[in-house]
């Protein structure tokens, strides 16, 4: 069943009506369902797949020239319409890797073909870095044929929950905080079992298929595998510091600040812009932590006992590493589904006034979730309690002391609670129009 990436469908759809033979380039990460979105794309009209494999020059070219065939028949014979003749070329970077003419030869053959206003190229790529980095370079004169380059991304909340119709809003925020947006772990997710028995079976296991994934994609993206290990455990610490990294790793900081621009780059880890508030000096900087959500699981509760995932039955791991700190590890994520609901209210006009991305706030004394600025500098700030208690008093007290810090007023509070609302809280706030309690349900 195809859900979600209607955007990007949409957005190919556009695209390939452009002039002459338009080259569109789609890339991301493994397992984010590009040949899947890119088949579904094809379903409207005719379509010849190709894909790249590591081959000899002489090998490879013997099947390519096949295809090429396949398409100018094709292109012979059909009448032109709006709806191109699409030609898949999967993993084209690995064509250019030992068929170093590659793009020279393609882009003399679509010059001199009966491919015009008949034929569209679909370039499809999981080397994030070649993509970024290499790619324009290599091609030479066939860049100029891009008429549009796009990088799929993992899944949002909302694409994800309509994977699972069957569960609960507490149960999707808990899968996704552990395989996250990507379509091909998703998959692998059975909703009739319980999160134990899931994650058992995919990770737990020694033949789980999600077992050695991490090492896996890893090793297709980096080199020197030992210090991102290192770099990505330490980060699962959840201490966001950069000192904290030099501290406990002993590398250099610009070591570190390598190897954290290589992992951003291939959407591994991120970088903390916090909000500037007008008390600057209350500010933390330089704070780094991991954005791959199955990345993030893997190295805080599988790789820091990578003994005792070996040595111990794989139920009992879960029982003694995972089972007790998995619901706070769920909370981050929470914040995170949080944003998404604010950031589509914004869109839909459900806000009181019009706002800017949100961002989190990270202050010398003490972190608030998420701040939005609208464009008449008036402050939105949203609280999101993850636990087994109702929000309280108490809770919101903690909330506007850490605001003080800002050193503006607050115009607006968006109150997040998976368990609700103390009666005391409601009842403090009932009347109030700039302060809005949100459970989970209505999320």
């Amino acid at each position: 069943m195809f859900v979600g990436r209607k955007k990007e469908l949409a957005e190919l759809k556009v695209a390939c009506k452009e002039s002459g033979v338009p080259v569109i380039v789609l890339y991301g990460r493994e397992g984010l369902g590009k040949t899947t979105l890119a088949k579904e794309f094809a379903k409207e009209r005719n379509c010849v797949y190709y894909l790249g494999r590591e081959l000899s020059k002489e090998e490879q070219k013997r099947y390519f020239q096949a295809a090429l065939k396949q398409v100018s028949a094709l292109a012979s014979k059909e009448v032109i319409t709006e709806d191109k003749i699409c030609f898949i070329v999967d993993e084209f970077d690995v064509m250019e890797k030992a068929y170093k003419d590659f793009f020279a030869e393609l882009d003399e053959y679509v010059t001199d073909s009966p491919w015009a206003g008949r034929v569209m190229l679909l370039l499809v790529s999981s080397s994030v870095q070649w993509i970024e980095n290499q790619m324009v370079d290599d091609m030479g004169a066939f860049a100029a044929r891009i008429v549009q380059v796009m990088k799929l991304k993992e899944f949002t909340f909302l694409e994800m929950v309509n994977r699972f119709p069957g569960c609960t809003t507490e149960e999707c925020i808990t899968i996704y905080s552990i395989l996250g947006g990507v379509p091909g772990y998703l998959d692998l997710w059975d909703p009739a079992e319980s999160v134990r028995d899931n994650v058992v079976r995919l990770m737990l296991m020694p033949d789980g298929p999600l077992r050695k994934e991490a090492a896996r994609f890893l090793k297709t993206s980096l080199r020197e595998l030992p210090f991102y290990n290192t770099i990505l455990s330490v980060l699962a610490e959840d201490e966001p510091k950069l000192n904290y990294l030099y501290n406990r790793t002993g590398f250099s900081r610009a070591k570190i600040s390598v190897y954290i621009k290589n992992l951003i780059q291939i959407d591994v880890a991120e970088k903390y812009f916090s909000f500037e508030p007008k008390k600057k000096e209350y500010v933390m900087k330089g704070l780094y932590g991991i954005s791959d959500r199955f990345l993030h699981f893997w190295y805080k509760f599988m790789f820091p006992n990578s003994s005792a995932l070996e040595y111990e039955e794989a139920e009992q791991f879960y029982e003694n590493h995972i089972e007790n700190k998995l619901y706070g590890f769920v909370e981050q994520m929470y914040i995170r589904v949080c944003k998404e609901f604010l950031v589509l209210m914004d869109q839909y006009g459900k806000l009181p006034g019009k706002f800017k991305q949100p961002k989190s706030f990270y202050g010398k004394e003490g972190m608030i979730p998420i701040i939005l600025q609208g464009s008449d500098e008036k402050l939105l700030v949203a609280f999101c309690k993850w636990s087994a208690e109702p929000m309280t008093g108490a809770d919101f007290e903690t909330l506007l002391k850490r605001t003080e810090q800002l050193g503006q007023e607050v115009d607006y509070y968006y109150l997040f609670s998976k368990e609700g609302f103390g009666s005391e809280l409601s009842a403090a706030v009932s009347g109030m129009d700039n302060i809005e309690l949100i459970d989970l349900e209505s999320l």
